[in-house]
This record gives C-alpha cells, sequence and structure tokens, in this order.
C-alpha cells in the first residue's frame, strides 16, 4: 500500500533554520536591503517623476536589482553549500550567476505577458518552470536542462509544493496587510490617491522601519524557497514505493 507523501508546509520552518545559521549576514543583508529600497524614492526625486503610482513600483524594482539578482543568490548558494558539505561554492556561484541572472529575467518577462494574457498561463509558467533558475544557480545545469527538470518535477510532485508556496504567500500578504494598516496611521499623505510623496518616503521613519522587515521578510522566503527546493529534488530522486 502506498503511503501518502509528507507536507512541505515544514519548509517555513526551515528558513528561518537556515537564517539562523549566519545572523549577523542575515542583518546585513535586511540593512542592505533597508538602503537598497530607499534607493527608489532617491530615483525618483533624481529624475524629477513626481508623484506617480505607476512608476514607483519600476523605480523601487531598480532599486533592489543587485539584492535580488546577485546577494540573495549569492546567500541561497552559500547556504546550500554547506548543507552540501560543498567548499568551492564561491567559484561555482562567480560562473552560473549571470546565465542564472538572464534565466530569471527571462522568465519574469514571460511570467508577465502570460499573466497580461488573462493570467492563468503566466500562473502555468511559473508552476512548471519556476525552479529552473534555482536549478541553474545550484546544480549548474544549463536553461533547458534546468526548464525540463523543473517542468517534469512539477508535473509529478506539484500538489504539497503549491500548498508550501500558498502558505508563504498566506503570510507575506498578512504581513502586507499590517504593515499597510500600520503606515495608514503613521505617516501623513498629502493626497490619498498618489500617496506619499518621494521626499517623504526618503525622510519618515516609518518607511525605514517598513523596508528593514520587508527585507527580514524576502531573506526568509529565499530560505524557505530554497529548503522547498531541496525538498522537491529529495523527492524527486527517491524510489518510487510500491
Amino acid at each position: 500500500m502506498r503511503t501518502p507523501l509528507p507536507s512541505h508546509l515544514g519548509a517555513l520552518r526551515e528558513g528561518l533554520s537556515l537564517l539562523r545559521r549566519h545572523p549577523w549576514q542575515f542583518l546585513g543583508l535586511a540593512l542592505l536591503a533597508t538602503f537598497l529600497a530607499q534607493l527608489g524614492p532617491a530615483l525618483e526625486l533624481a529624475a524629477g517623476a513626481g508623484p506617480n503610482p505607476l512608476l514607483q513600483p519600476v523605480f523601487g524594482f531598480v532599486g533592489l536589482l543587485p539584492l535580488e539578482m546577485y546577494f540573495i543568490p549569492r546567500f541561497q548558494a552559500r547556504l546550500d553549500a554547506e548543507m552540501l558539505n560543498t567548499a568551492s561554492w564561491r567559484e561555482a556561484f562567480d560562473r552560473r550567476w549571470l546565465p542564472t541572472f538572464l534565466a530569471r529575467i527571462g522568465l519574469s518577462m514571460a511570467i508577465g505577458l502570460g499573466v497580461l494574457m488573462f493570467i492563468i498561463p503566466g500562473i502555468v509558467i511559473m508552476t512548471l518552470f519556476g525552479w529552473a533558475p534555482l536549478r541553474m544557480l545550484l546544480r549548474g545545469e544549463g536553461l533547458l536542462s534546468a526548464l525540463k527538470w523543473s517542468q517534469a518535477a512539477m508535473a509529478r510532485h506539484w500538489p504539497r509544493i503549491v500548498q508550501a508556496v500558498l502558505a508563504m504567500m498566506l503570510v507575506a500578504l498578512t504581513y502586507q496587510g499590517l504593515s499597510l494598516w500600520a503606515m495608514e496611521r503613521l505617516v501623513p499623505s498629502a493626497d490619498a490617491n498618489l500617496g506619499p510623496g518621494a521626499l517623504l518616503r526618503l525622510k519618515h521613519p516609518a518607511f525605514w522601519v517598513f523596508n528593514f522587515t520587508s527585507g527580514m521578510l524576502n531573506l526568509w522566503l529565499s530560505c524557505a524557497l530554497l529548503a522547498l527546493f531541496r525538498r522537491l529534488e529529495a523527492q524527486v530522486e527517491a524510489p518510487p514505493e510500491a
């Protein structure tokens, strides 16, 4: 009789355990996230963009790009190498991070286009191929091989993986809701439609605190996804039960 496969919700707890391996690096990356997040409003002021809710996420994304595309993947590579007792992770990371960066950009564009096409195609692309960049970064596979692995693994094991990802999203949405509730009461806004201006977001301490806690949440999510990825690998490589 086939025994039911265990839930992967434990990856959320494992993400916290991974963060505790390097508390000072975790703190440093959270502080870096805080300062990089403040680049968004600084770029708005430098560009003279003025209050524009459509441009704010664009400037924010540009500011956080070094963290998302280099520092967090490097942290993930280090943690993964420690669990594998691999000493040469730095050299491997230096070889792999640029192809991984390009793959993430291409996959993000494909997901974005899919979302514009009635949302469902974007969700399907993200579900089937979302692990490909991490597979390239941590295992050194080429793009096509990583895409095939991600598709094959998720086609067989998607229910418990999606369940864990949805749990992570619930944590993130709960944090966002509580943060918005607090910010509405702490931060004055001259225009309810446009929100606080760039200068206010640079100067008000509530935004610095929000960016710091958001950075901590982002790091936890990255570590939880790493733990989930390793669980998926173990599940794929496990021999089938009779």
